[in-house]
């Protein structure tokens, strides 16, 4: 009987090279004009639960939820959860979105913990803020 030689190297044909990261999750989330979107979130965002399903960490949520927020229109009275996670996703504290809104940081804590409410001028603003963003391109961690 001939001995077969083990080694490390992938073999030809292989395709799943060693040094690529696993795949992420594909996962579909329906926005609330109607429209679609796929995802993939990273594996490490994920987990499986006792019975099998899947779930997601407490960072899959967040990720999911800023993606859910770039991609949501800025309606004309948006929930103070909507526009925290928003300014999350723009990757902006309240200082500075304050500032390129023309508004202070207070305001802007205000709008986020449902006190107040942004009026159209501060509206229109915020949606030339997420315009630029979406244009110049945003990185969500992942």
């Amino acid at each position: 009987m001939a001995s077969v030689e083990k080694t490390n190297k992938p073999l030809r044909g292989d395709l799943a090279p060693r040094h690529l990261p696993p795949p992420g999750v594909p996962y579909v989330m329906m926005l609330p004009d109607g429209r679609t979107l796929f995802v993939e979130v990273p594996r490490r965002m994920t987990k499986v639960d006792r019975g099998g399903e899947l779930g997601f960490t407490p960072e899959g949520v967040r990720f999911l939820d800023r993606l859910r927020a770039l991609a949501t229109p800025l309606g004309c009275a948006p929930s103070p959860a909507y526009l925290a996670t928003l300014r999350d996703a723009l990757g902006l504290t309240q200082e500075e979105l304050g500032a390129r809104i023309g508004k202070s940081a207070l305001t802007v804590s205000r709008w986020e913990r449902g006190t107040l409410r942004p009026g159209k001028d501060s509206l229109a603003a915020l949606g030339k803020v997420l315009a630029k963003a979406k244009r110049d391109g945003v990185v969500l961690p992942g």
